[in-house]
């Protein structure tokens, strides 16, 4: 499957939100405890340093990734990612491209 991974746009939103908040839901990898609607999605990755959606070759969104400092400060400079992927795509190596192109950021 060919991927194509880049910075989210707003037509992306819908599709990160339905991601994340299924993981939010599962209840055991995000501290989330609420699905987002669309604007606070919105909010929520518009405020990240990056956030990326991996796209397959249909244009369907298949996961994502936000990045953002773990810390002020001193510690500014220590990344902290959070990654999801579809439900129906995992173990197709979407995360591990999502890794990938985070540390090339």
């Amino acid at each position: 499957m060919e991927l194509e991974i880049r910075e989210y746009c707003e037509a992306d939103l819908p599709g990160m939100a339905e991601i994340w908040n299924a993981i939010v839901e599962q209840g055991d990898s995000f501290p989330q405890e609420e699905r987002m609607a669309l604007n606070r999605a919105r909010a929520f990755f518009q405020q990240q340093t990056f956030s990326g959606v991996a796209v397959d070759e249909t244009g369907a969104l298949q996961g994502l990734y936000i990045l953002h400092p773990n810390n002020v400060g001193r510690c500014g400079h220590h990344a902290n990612a959070s990654y999801a992927v579809s439900s129906k795509m995992r173990g197709m190596k979407i995360g591990e491209g999502l890794v990938r192109h985070s540390l090339e950021k």
